[in-house]
């Protein structure tokens, strides 16, 4: 996730914002996991590791919000002022997301039997994970950005690998809204052809 700021905003300190957040929120998921007595086994890290992903989409989302001011503020502007604006912009809206996703695996907890005991080690640490990112996108994140969002931040047409990327994104999405009910019919063509092998599946929420 470090790479996606490096390579598309050319700016390797935002990168620390990721790096340095990370680590934290699965430290804290690693408390609660300790507070409730679970152990580390297979399906408990296995939470963490689906979490890891969207753990750092709010951090991400912000640094390039921040570079977006920043880009088009005047140089006489206060950084901090343009970066906290940045924060208010986005920051509820990421929170409220994160949030969604820490109840999206609260079904889990349903389950009985052995497929309970084996998920819902699982279910807790993938929502001790995420709550933990939720509560530090609008509290750490915004501290880290003040402090490694410094220097030339570089527009975003001037960076050869965003050019290209529009460059092919352009002409795609000009043709699918030229052809929007083209589009519609093809995207449920496919939709439809995911049917029959859908039913084909195993019932059982248990692999073994």
């Amino acid at each position: 996730m470090a790479l996606v700021c490096v390579v598309f905003l050319m700016h390797a300190r935002s990168a620390l914002v990721a790096i340095v957040m990370l680590p934290i929120g699965v430290l804290m998921a690693m408390i609660a996991m300790h507070a409730l007595g679970l152990n580390s086994n297979i399906m408990s890290l296995g939470g963490i590791a689906i979490a890891i992903g969207a753990m750092v989409d709010a951090a991400i989302v912000m640094i390039e919000n921040a570079h977006k001011h920043l880009e088009r503020a005047p140089p006489e502007a206060p950084r901090l002022q343009i970066i906290i604006a940045a924060c208010r912009e986005v920051g509820p809206a990421l929170f409220f997301s994160l949030l969604i996703i820490t109840v999206s695996f609260l079904p889990v907890f349903t389950l009985e039997s052995q497929e309970g005991r084996m998920f819902t080690p699982l279910a807790y640490t993938k929502t001790f994970a995420m709550a933990g990112a939720a509560l530090l996108s609008i509290t750490l994140v915004p501290v880290l950005m003040l402090l490694f969002i410094r220097g030339k931040i570089m527009p975003e047409k001037k960076n050869p690998i965003n050019r290209f990327l529009i460059w092919i994104y352009r002409p795609v999405i000009a043709w699918v809204m030229r052809w929007k009910k083209l589009t519609i019919a093809a995207a449920a063509l496919a939709l439809g052809a995911t049917a029959y092998p859908a039913m084909q599946l195993a019932a059982s929420s248990c692999p073994c």
